[in-house]
């Protein structure tokens, strides 16, 4: 039940933290990894000239983004199977960097980035994650709603499909630049709002997220990005691991 939990949950968000470990193995170059100021404006110049008018297209919608508040149902499809898990919830976003993805059913769970870390919180399981959140975000789609233009060209290949019938949706399909373990994202866009969301993964595996009653650009309570632990929960760290 726990692997399945995490599957469902964590396909969209989280693109798995070996990930991190294959651009490290790769010698990316991320402005984490550029050691001068100069470097890193010289990087930023060289993408600049890369980007196409469909990344700015859409990079103008995600960054009037500021809040985005839904309720979300995302649907799994692992290889050669019809079946999904289905798993319903609410998503907030508060740019830069914090984001609440909180499952309602059929289990509680809660994922928490407070800018800094990354929250797993299980009740059934009585136990917290934490994990680096910048390393376990660094590949995955989420990035396309916290990323300036330049990080997304950087990470994306962005085609905008020009075959949409409504005057209001726009559609979007983005290519890894680099290896990973996701082939494409769709994003659909609905009035200037991000409708859906639609990954196919290296595994063949399938996942479809829809977003309903949205609100954008509402006044949020920071508090809905802190995480206090529950008193007599089970706490791993694996930000320990990771920096040793």
């Amino acid at each position: 039940m726990k692997v399945t939990k995490w599957l469902v949950i964590s396909v969209f968000l989280v693109i798995s933290a070996s990930v991190f470990a294959t651009e490290q193995a790769t010698g990316l170059a991320t402005e984490a990894t550029i050691n001068t100021l100069e470097d890193t404006q010289e990087a930023k110049q060289n993408v600049s000239q890369e980007i196409s008018q469909d990344a700015k297209n859409l990079s103008a919608i995600l960054s009037n983004t500021l809040t985005y508040q839904a309720d979300f149902e995302q649907s799994v499809y692992r290889e050669n199977s019809d079946q999904a898990d289905v798993t319903i919830g609410q998503f907030l976003i508060q740019r830069p960097n914090h984001f609440k993805w909180q499952t309602k059913e059929p289990f509680e769970q809660s994922i928490i980035a407070d800018g800094s870390n990354l929250w797993t919180y299980d009740p059934e399981l009585e136990q917290v994650t934490i994990q680096n959140q910048q390393s376990v975000l660094a590949d995955s789609p989420l990035l396309l709603l916290t990323s300036s233009v330049e990080s997304l060209v950087e990470a994306f290949e962005v085609e905008q499909v020009k075959s949409m019938q409504e005057e209001n949706q726009l559609l979007f399909a983005l290519s890894p630049r680099q290896n990973s373990l996701f082939e494409s994202v769709h994003i659909l866009i609905e009035d200037k709002k991000i409708k859906e969301f639609f990954l196919l993964d290296s595994l063949g595996g399938r996942t479809g997220v829809q977003f309903r009653n949205i609100q954008l650009n509402q006044r949020m309570d920071v508090r809905e990005f802190i995480f206090v632990a529950p008193e007599d929960i089970d706490i791993i760290d694996s930000r320990e691991r990771l920096s040793n």
